[in-house]
């Protein structure tokens, strides 16, 4: 079967898209993807794949709109060409939604949400600065996501409940199909190994405290400070580790605290390679409003982390949300943080020692309980 992919983002920095093109691939389709690839992704059975790069950001900050009107005709011409091609579409986000409006509903259209909006703005808007605050200016007229979900063939997310509270808020048919944000089995080239990653690599191996670490973005709903704080009495025996995209955010979070190691950046799936140096995994969430999304998007949270440190048999630390609390306890792989200080993170990393091995094999279990190759099948059957 030939799928149109299209994930109006960078692939680069967006591992379940780069998941769902492997998998297609994988089971036997031909994916072509219309994407921005800054960091020149490279796939497995790359004869299945042909990857179309899309137009980079020329603009920021408040010339944002001039990015998105300028690269939706070169989106639009390049999908009207590429679908004539192909069986099946499969979209990625709201974003990409947005800038195929209307097209999309003229196929056979598998909707997949990274991320949960019970609608998106119809123009891209630049945030506003008011008191020294940054405010999202999204008062907004939507493109009533609620028509496209109900018209796709299957809406896919990566979360139990926020496959129910999308049924109940669009009044679909079906109950969302749940394709967990795991990464997939993929041979990285550890011949060819980035400078940047074997650079951090001997830099960890360097290190004499056991490591607690977190990968992924740096954003206002990672409540980064209050375990900084609990870490830093606790600097002595663990090293609390970041590893993501550089900015203002991370910056400020390191000057305050610079008993914190950045590490940098890595391309997935390089940043797979550091992972197994870490012994206590971090997925730090905190619920609250940010752009169109929901409230409930990180009360909800569906993260690749638990899986890419599940994956090596990490434990984990993490908030008090659904997304979260419900997995540790149904599998016994992470602790909850309710952000009690230094004497609650004290006895949380105690159990942990205590209870590592076991912990250590309920990660490993709740990793290979996941067949996405299945769940995929299903999708496009």
């Amino acid at each position: 079967m030939n799928i149109l992919v299209v994930h109006v983002g960078d692939i680069g920095t967006c591992p379940p898209v780069r998941n769902i093109v492997a998998i297609l691939a994988e089971l036997g389709h031909h994916v072509t993807v219309l994407t921005r690839n800054r960091y020149n992704i490279q796939f497995n059975n790359s004869d299945r794949i042909k990857i179309i790069p899309l137009p980079l950001n020329k603009y920021h900050g408040i010339f944002r709109v001039f990015n998105y009107l300028t690269r939706l005709p070169v989106l639009r011409r390049i999908f009207d060409k590429e679908m004539q091609n192909n069986d099946i579409l499969w979209t990625t986000s709201d974003e990409t939604i947005r800038e195929l409006r209307g097209r999309v509903l003229k196929q056979k259209h598998i909707m997949q949400l990274m991320e949960l909006a019970e609608d998106i703005p119809r123009i891209v808007t630049p945030p506003l600065e008011i008191c020294h605050k940054s405010i999202p200016s999204y008062g907004f007229i939507g493109i009533n996501l609620k028509k496209y979900a109900q018209r796709a063939y299957k809406v896919v997310v990566p979360e139990y409940n926020r496959a129910h509270i999308l049924k109940t808020w669009w009044e679909l048919k079906n109950t969302p199909e749940i394709l967990p944000n795991k990464p997939v089995e993929d041979n990285i080239d550890e011949v060819n190994i980035p400078d940047e990653a074997l650079e951090i690599i001997n830099e960890l191996k360097k290190e004499t405290r056991k490591i607690i670490f977190y990968q992924g973005v740096f954003s206002w709903d990672r409540n980064f400070e209050k375990y900084a704080e609990a870490f830093k009495a606790l600097s002595n025996q663990y090293c609390f580790c970041l590893l993501g995209r550089d900015n203002d955010y991370r910056s400020k979070l390191c000057n305050k605290f610079p008993e914190i190691k950045y590490l940098g950046f890595l391309p997935p799936p390089y940043h797979l390679l550091i992972t197994p140096y870490a012994h206590i995994g971090l997925l730090p969430y905190a619920p609250g409003k940010g752009g169109h999304l929901s409230v409930l998007n990180a009360l909800y949270c569906a993260p690749n982390k638990i899986y890419e440190y599940a994956k090596y048999g990490i434990p984990m630390i993490g908030n008090d949300v659904p997304g979260l609390a419900l997995p540790f306890d149904k599998y016994g792989i992470g602790s909850i943080y309710h952000g009690g200080g230094v004497e609650e993170m004290r006895i949380i990393i105690e159990e942990i020692e205590a209870n590592y091995k076991k912990m250590s094999d309920n990660c490993r279990k709740f990793y290979a309980d996941t067949d996405l190759y299945k769940i995929v099948e299903n999708i496009i059957s």
